[in-house]
């Protein structure tokens, strides 16, 4: 994903649309670095090659820290999930 179709893709979403530079890349560093802890609880059949589509509950509610809603939050996962899953290697490497 591009820069613009990313920005593009916030911008449509009314909370989101009101989010700092500053707190989205702090989303997307969390999340990088729980990578480990979102792909523990997926099922077994879900590849860890790719971001799963949803995120473990308690994952939801940590990233709410960026003084967004749960429900952005997952919004927010939906737009960013590819990026963040290239972001760093599971097992802490890159």
């Amino acid at each position: 994903m591009d820069v613009g179709s990313l920005f593009l893709a916030i911008r449509q979403h009314r909370e989101l649309a009101a989010i700092s530079y500053i707190d989205l890349g702090r989303f997307l560093r969390y999340a990088s670095l729980l990578k480990d802890d979102i792909i523990q609880p997926q099922p077994h059949t879900i590849s860890i090659m790719a971001a799963p589509d949803i995120l473990p509950p308690s994952i939801t509610s940590f990233l709410s820290v960026v003084a967004i809603s749960p429900e952005s939050v997952d919004a927010l996962w939906d737009i960013t999930k590819d990026l963040t899953w290239a972001g760093r290697e599971m097992g802490g490497k890159g």
